[in-house]
């Protein structure tokens, strides 16, 4: 990687990007020797092809520091993602990721997120990425409770054509046995870094003053 790309970090905040609230979720294994799965990707809209360089971060190096050191270092055209890929112990766990649909406004859908919460028992914080919304939950899943995951996410929209979740996510990662989650802004397809913009349980529903949100 050529160390070139000082540009990288414009517009970010740093203490409201993804990595602040991963990096809690694991702390429990920080001192061990859990390991993360992350990629530096180029991205190809509308195919099937992933072209990724992949790589393991070990826990106790989750933080802001780290992610500075490798977005600053990362090739021109090449994006950086977290993965759900969760080793500990040498045993396989993933993260819950969600990628919702374009931003739109569907009042009942807040309610659908709610059940989702409740069914899995699980809560999840919010960032706005500027073409949709990510969300990240607050506990591991086992592998298979993570297939389970992604199918009940793709139960969440409605006959009606309305798109909660966007599907083609929910195929390309479930092909690649992961989920996937954009942490950068290095390429003119994204408009911004995700950024923390809400928080999601069974019984609450945060968000920021935000035009439109797919719920």
């Amino acid at each position: 990687m050529s160390n070139h790309n000082t540009t990288s970090m414009h517009g970010m905040k740093i203490d409201r990007h993804p990595i602040v609230w991963v990096a809690q979720v694991l702390s429990p294994w920080a001192n061990g020797n859990g390991r993360v799965h992350m990629s530096q990707y180029n991205y190809v809209p509308q195919s099937f092809n992933d072209y990724r360089f992949e790589f393991y971060l070990p826990i106790i190096n989750l933080n802001e520091n780290t992610l500075v050191d490798i977005l600053i270092s990362m090739d021109k055209g090449m994006e950086l993602a977290m993965h759900s890929k969760i080793i500990l112990d040498g045993n396989v766990y993933h993260f819950p990721m969600i990628d919702f649909g374009t931003k739109c406004t569907n009042p009942v859908a807040s309610e659908t997120i709610k059940e989702l919460c409740r069914y899995w028992n699980m809560a999840f914080n919010i960032y706005a990425s500027g073409r949709s919304f990510h969300a990240y939950g607050n506990r591991l899943l086992t592998q298979d409770e993570w297939l389970q995951f992604m199918g009940s996410l793709l139960l969440l929209n409605k006959p009606s054509g309305y798109k909660l979740i966007d599907e083609r996510w929910v195929g390309h990662r479930i092909m690649g046995g992961y989920s996937a989650l954009r942490w950068s802004k290095n390429t003119s397809h994204y408009k911004k870094f995700p950024t923390h913009c809400g928080f999601v349980s069974g019984d609450d529903f945060v968000i920021e003053n935000i035009s439109k949100f797919p719920i």
